[in-house]
């Protein structure tokens, strides 16, 4: 009588384990196959949505660094010093001096002017940073080479391929986490001496619930920064559950907004590679302000031994805040460079695994945090329906 395999265990989100180095075909279950008839194709579960692939296409703060004349030029060193020229007050590149009359007789004034030289010192100063790899990733399929009448070549590419594209996702998720932490841990100091005394760096903290306050301080954030840098080109990043809140907030009993306009809060936006231009929460702030949604992939809200640990870069760790970045493509940078190829092939009678492996180095941080700032909301709980103004 065959073995019982009807027994169907769900796959639950939890921590992400290192690649399994050995084959996870069971001997056991390989015998149970001899004696049954399978299916010819593998039915797949359904698969958690694990979408931030759209982060390496808005960060593109590598091409200030000159990344591929630094890959070009890695055979002198490891790593690659970026000289920076520092801005410089336009009201200091200059000296003035009020000007002064003297009586010249009874009825007429002349102008006095000393004979010195005004003193100007217009030399520019500098700044650097060092740039460097800083991880090294592995990805790729390998298997017993007993077990290959099981897994045939077509399965081993279909592996081969998700691990590809857990690389990149975890590539994704890396880049988006260091950029929000690095400007939460060393933000830039606030340029405009007004809003300074309330805000005096870019991580504008404890700011409340997004409800009460998303709606006013998003909007001076936003404004500070696109007024304050020349050439920039902000994006607004937010959760979904922010984009709702702010929705809510506008809403009248009736659902009308404030010109009296139908408001359909459960029209959703539709995702397009982990986020999406959300237009009903740009109109909200007067549609000059471009909003992103990123979506959250519950791989990255996991429960890895009974406490919750959240990798969701809008959210911090236990995910009691949320964040709101306001961001420009400039802000971080991600280089890669290409590792090596193993074919691993049997060639002994106690080494008999076979596959590939491919490595790919890479580095990544922050360029100038000038670029970003990041607002801390207070987080409503899952359990409970959050109010409206």
């Amino acid at each position: 009588m065959a073995t019982d395999l009807s027994a169907y265990n769900q796959t639950v989100v939890t921590a992400p384990t290192a690649p399994s180095t050995e084959s996870k075909f069971d001997l056991d279950m390989f015998h149970v196959l001899v004696r049954e008839r399978v299916k010819d194709d593998v039915v797949l579960e359904p698969r958690l949505q694990a979408d931030l692939n759209s982060a390496r296409s808005f960060f593109n703060g590598e091409q200030l660094i000159g990344n591929i004349e630094m890959l070009n030029n890695l055979q002198w060193g490891q790593t690659w010093r970026v000289n920076i020229e520092k801005d410089q007050n336009p009201l200091s590149l200059f000296q003035t001096k009020e000007l002064e009359y003297e009586a010249f007789d009874d009825c007429h004034e002349q102008l006095k002017l000393d004979c010195a030289v005004p003193c100007i010192n217009t030399l520019p100063e500098f700044e650097y940073i060092i740039v460097r790899f800083d991880c090294e990733w592995a990805y790729g399929v390998r298997g017993c080479d007993k077990n290959k009448d099981f897994w045939d070549v077509d399965y081993m590419t279909r592996q081969y391929a998700k691990s590809r594209d857990g690389k990149n996702f975890g590539q994704e998720v890396a880049l988006w986490n260091k950029t929000i932490q690095a400007l939460i841990a060393t933000p830039a100091t606030t340029v405009d001496n007004i809003i300074a005394e309330c805000y005096p760096t870019h991580y504008w903290a404890d700011l409340g619930t997004i409800t009460a306050a998303g709606r006013d301080k998003i909007g001076i954030a936003y404004r500070y920064l696109k007024n304050s840098f020349a050439g920039i080109n902000p994006t607004v990043f937010m959760t979904d559950e922010a984009a709702h809140e702010l929705i809510r907030s506008v809403e009248t009993p009736f659902g009308l907004n404030n010109t009296m306009q139908r408001i359909n809060t459960f029209k959703d936006w539709d995702y397009a590679s982990g986020f999406e231009i959300s237009e009903a929460v740009s109109d909200i702030f007067g549609g000059a302000i471009p909003v992103v949604v990123m979506k959250r992939s519950p791989w990255l809200v996991y429960d890895g031994s009974g406490t919750l640990t959240s990798q969701y870069p809008l959210y911090n760790s236990d995910a009691t805040k949320q964040y709101v970045a306001i961001l420009d493509p400039n802000v971080a940078y991600m280089f890669t460079k290409e590792g090596y190829h193993l074919d691993i092939k049997p060639y002994d009678c106690d080494k008999i695994d076979f596959g590939m492996i491919d490595t790919e180095y890479s580095g990544s941080g922050l360029t100038f945090p000038q670029l970003g700032l990041i607002l801390e909301f207070d987080m409503f709980s899952f359990c409970e329906t959050p109010a409206s103004a």
